[in-house]
Formats: C-alpha cells, structure tokens, sequence
C-alpha cells in the first residue's frame, strides 16, 4: 500500500513539473534579437608570453540565458593528446572544444591578458545552426591538422560563421590593407610586436612568404575584429545589417606582453661580432680550444637546423609543405661532407666552395621576403668560419709541400 502511494505522489509531482513546464514555455516570448534565448559572440585575447599565443587567441561564445548555458568553443588540441611537443612536430590534432566560459577565461586571468567579446548579429535560425555546428565539432579532417598561420582559431571561427550564413550573405566590404600584402610582409606586420616570434615565423616560412594566401587563411585575432567591424550580413532581399552589434570587456589587461631587448638581430650580430674576434684571435695566436669549441657548436646548430627544416617543410606540415630558402646555409649536408671527405687530399676546397655559396645567399636577400638580416647574420658566421679553414688548409698544404 505504501509502495502504490509513493508511486501515485511521485506520478503527480512529474505531472506537475510538466504542466508547469508548459505553461513556462507559452508565456516565454522571445526578443526580435532573440538575445533572452541565444546570443553569440566572438571573444578574443590579448598576445600572451608563449610563442604559439603570441598573436593573441580568438573563439565562438555562445549563451542560452533561458537555461543558463555559456560556452565558448575554441579550436584547440584536447587536453592529454601530445602537449607541447606534438604541436611544434606539426602532429597536433585540434578540435572545436566547449569549455564553459568561466573556465575559458580562467586560463587568461591567470595570465594577467585582457579578454573582450564583440556581439555577432545573426539571425535565431543562425545562432541555432552556429550551436548545433559547433557542438557537433564541424571541423573536417583537412582542417584538423593545426597550421600555424592559415589553420587556426580565427580562420576556423570566420569559416564556422560563413557555414551558417546560408540564406544570407556576409559582405567583408573591402580587406583591410594588410590582407593585400605578400604573405611574408604581413606575417612581419602580425609578428611587429615579437621580433622572436618572427624570426620563428620566417624561419619556417619558406616559399609561402612570396606568395598570397586566400583572405580566410590570413585572419589572425587582430585582424579578425578589423574585418567585422566593416563586415555586413545581406538578406535575400537586399536588406543589410551590421555583423557586431556591440563590444564588452570581460578580462583587463594586467599583464602586457613585452618583446625581450635581446632581438634576435642583437644576438646573432653579437656572435658575428664574437666569431670575428675568435677567428682574428686564431689568426694571430693560433689559440686552438675556443675556435674548436665554437665550430663544434656551429656545426651543431646547422646540423639541427636542417633536420628541422627537412622535416617542417617536407614532413609536418605546421606552416605548409614547401621549399624552405635556409635549407641552402643550414642543412646536415656539411657535417656528412665533413665526416666523410675531411681526410681527403685538397678537402680544404669545400670551405671555399660552401663560403661562396653563403656569400651569394646572403647577396640574395632581396630576392625573397623570407630572407632577413637575423638568419643572414647566422650565414656569415658562418662564411667566417669557412673562410678561415679555407686559409687554414690551403696553409698546411703549402707547408707541406715545401
């Protein structure tokens, strides 16, 4: 008797829940804007110290306040997946990932960046759409493959926004002019603020720097907010409304990124500068250690370098397969000719050989947006160098000779 009244009281309250539920939703009247039901809004970051944060971080926040739901989508990888290592080896995996937002912004107070979120005004059927895209994480396997500069958070949102606008349009009405630049000048522009994240970026760059890429795949966070701010949506009927509706800041910047005074210009100027005096040095007193010790980083570096280069060029994919220019001074092509051929009778020719080769890639410079006076720096230490075991070896021939 007991069990048949708990069911019938329990039957009675879900009954009640129900019609309540019902008579909730006949009175819920949704705005023109539909903003008391679904808003949303694209949130962008400030730069952060890290080099991959550098250009800042854009994302998708959509809100329900009829049910009290906020999330922002970012195109991230998934946490546990790889790390950091994976992303610098072009293997990171990256989705659309909904993190509610007060932990999204969490990761940026923490860091002291400013975080701000730009209204977008879509329709109700496209917020609806834009909702269902996202959770469903519509990025495709083509776009799953993190790409530094073209396949990234701002380009995935902008193509998330255009795959919902489909009974409509949106108009960009005119690029800024930084999306006329060739790729290596506007990636420059975008990396003003870091002189290491550009050397980083052009180092990688190769063959793309002289080219132009889609306007979709230069959008960085930056640029992102220029575009919508003159960006229109245009209905079938010709009609037309602004794509942000209004601006709010959510995070203050506390912590502004600050480029190191140590540029990468200073720093290889210096080991210019450094190796000139060694190799003047060995010249005159025939010091032997610290020259030995600075080939042997030399060779090293360049060593490295180019297996890198081979391998983010040809293999991974992280800033684009193509031809890489500093694939010419840095490459393991030296240290195998060294180990091989060093014994060899008149081998003291390839120095002369490889410094010729370096002092027309250096003569080369204006030739490609890639090439920079950071990275030739590097090339003329070591056309220093070579010269140097040139004269040495082409010395001890001489002497042996006589």
């Amino acid at each position: 008797m007991k069990t048949r009244l708990l069911i019938l009281v329990s039957m009675l309250m879900l009954l009640s829940f129900a019609l309540r539920a019902q008579d909730e939703d006949t009175t819920f009247v949704v705005l023109p804007d539909s903003s008391n039901f679904v808003t949303a809004s694209m949130v962008v970051a400030s730069p952060g110290e890290a080099i991959y944060s550098q250009l800042g971080h854009a994302a998708l926040r959509m809100e329900c306040p009829r049910y009290r739901l906020d999330y922002c989508f970012s195109f991230e990888e998934e946490p546990g997946m790889g790390g950091i290592l994976k992303f610098f080896l072009g293997k990171t995996d990256a989705h659309m990932i909904a993190v509610p937002t007060p932990k999204f912004l969490e990761v940026f107070k923490k860091e002291g960046r400013q975080v701000k979120q730009y209204t977008l005004n879509l329709s109700l059927h496209e917020k609806q759409e834009l909702w269902r895209l996202l959770d469903n994480d519509f990025v495709d396997e083509n776009m799953r493959s993190f790409n530094f500069l073209q396949n990234n958070c701002s380009s995935v949102s902008l193509r998330a926004l255009e795959n919902v606008v489909v009974d409509e349009t949106i108009d960009f009405n005119g690029w800024p002019e930084q999306f006329q630049m060739i790729n290596g000048a506007g990636v420059r522009y975008l990396s003003r603020f870091s002189p290491w994240l550009e050397f980083w970026n052009m180092t990688f760059l190769g063959t793309e720097s002289d080219g132009y890429w889609e306007h979709e795949q230069q959008v960085a966070p930056e640029l992102l907010l220029e575009v919508f701010k003159k960006a229109t949506i245009v209905a079938e009927d010709g009609s037309k409304r602004p794509m942000m509706t209004g601006e709010k800041e959510l995070l203050p910047l506390v912590s502004e990124f600050k480029a190191s005074p140590l540029t990468p210009a200073r720093v290889f100027g210096f080991l210019l500068i450094f190796t000139i005096l060694i190799t003047l040095a060995q010249l005159k007193w025939k010091i032997k250690w610290a020259p030995k010790l600075l080939d042997f980083l030399l060779m090293t570096i360049v060593t490295l370098a180019g297996l890198m280069l081979i391998y983010t060029s040809f293999v991974s994919g992280l800033f684009g397969k193509h031809w890489n220019w500093y694939l010419v001074p840095f490459s393991p092509l030296p240290l195998i000719i060294w180990l091989f051929w060093r014994k060899r009778k008149g081998f003291y020719k390839v120095y002369l050989l490889y410094t010729v080769v370096l002092v027309l890639f250096i003569l080369a410079t204006p030739l490609s947006q890639q090439l920079d006076l950071p990275h030739q720096f590097i090339t003329a230490t070591l056309a220093v160098r070579c010269i140097y075991h040139y004269i040495e070896g082409k010395n001890k021939l001489i002497i042996k000779t006589k």
